[in-house]
């Protein structure tokens, strides 16, 4: 009788694990279902951000304010990334990073950070 009862209670626990094995991989395949989603949702809001556009002649509200605190007219202008919640920009000479700027449309937050001179954040305000 108890031998049964051993069997009976091993089975059951077997088929817990089991079970709850089963729900672990279900989740990890809907995990990475939902990154691959995100990706590609990433990708579609950066639109042509990965193509580095090299572009001075960009007009953009923030940076009235950054030719304030830097030396605009030097620098080529490359936009990293501009989706509805931010813009990212880096300011080069000749391929070299100097400046690096990031502009929270939400918020009208713009952050300025020397990478060139190791400064750091050099500007963090809301215009």
């Amino acid at each position: 009788m108890t031998r049964t009862l051993q069997i009976i209670g091993l089975l059951c626990i077997l088929f817990i694990v089991s079970a709850c094995q089963a729900d672990t991989e279900q989740e990890v395949n809907n995990n990475a279902d939902e990154n691959q989603e995100t990706t590609e949702e990433n990708e579609s809001d950066t639109g042509t951000s990965a193509d580095n556009n090299t572009d001075t002649s960009y007009e953009y509200e923030e940076q009235e304010v950054i030719g304030g605190q830097i030396d605009e007219g030097d620098y080529d202008v490359v936009v990293e990334t501009d989706n509805k919640g931010t813009r990212v920009m880096f300011y080069e000479i000749d391929g070299e990073k100097y400046y690096k700027t990031i502009f929270v449309k939400d918020d009208n937050r713009l952050k300025i950070i020397d990478i060139q001179n190791d400064n750091g954040l050099i500007y963090n305000e809301t215009i």
